[in-house]
């Protein structure tokens, strides 16, 4: 084997290495950039991730804190609301029970005043009977008559057997009995009593 021979593929074996080498350092120099952009990469992505969480905490606290005020006036709205309603139905329903008392009064006065008036009236009643009742009994105690007798009316006529049984008398004394005036008979029961019921009334 001649020399240029050695020379030649000491040169390309040369050339080989230096060229692997420097493929080899390319290579590794790639594989540390794609490492070190992935790290950065995951970092940022951590890094994001991480400002997204906070703007959502910080979004979902401002909306908690909204929505907490908005049920507090709904419900501030909804008492004072119903308060109102409340108010405006109970105004009326208090006049009309008012109302309903003051009648209410008024008729129990004037039943108290009808029931005083009753009472007044019984009582002047039951003092005119009692009182035509004594009238009732002077008047039978004056004509002798048994009260079964003052009720049953006029006293019966004498029977015409009566009469005839009288014993005859004598001319003179005919004519002084005629001579007599007649004595006035009291008048019936029945005409005294009906005499006194307008003085009761």
């Amino acid at each position: 084997m001649s020399m240029s021979a050695v020379l030649i593929v000491s040169l390309a074996a040369g050339v080989v290495l230096v060229v692997g080498g420097g493929l080899m350092m390319y290579m590794a120099n790639l594989v540390r950039n794609a490492y070190e952009i992935k790290v950065q990469i995951n970092a940022d992505v951590d890094e994001r991730l991480k400002a997204i969480s906070d703007d959502l905490d910080k979004r979902s606290k401002w909306i908690k804190r909204d929505l907490v005020e908005e049920l507090d006036k709904i419900k501030t709205s909804l008492t004072q609301s119903n308060t109102r309603t409340i108010h405006e139905m109970a105004e009326p329903l208090a006049k009309r029970i008012e109302s309903l008392e003051t009648v209410l009064k008024s008729e129990r006065t004037d039943w108290s005043k009808a029931i005083d008036e009753t009472r007044k009236g019984s009582t002047s009643l039951d003092a005119k009977i009692a009182q035509f009742r004594k009238d009732l009994r002077r008047i039978e105690d004056k004509l002798g008559l048994t009260p079964s007798s003052a009720t049953s009316g006029p006293p019966a006529k004498p029977a015409p057997s009566e009469a005839t049984e009288q014993p005859p008398t004598e001319p003179g004394q005919a004519a002084a009995t005629s001579a007599q005036p007649a004595k006035p008979q009291p008048p019936p029961p029945t005409q005294q009593v009906s005499s006194i019921l307008p003085d009761l009334s």
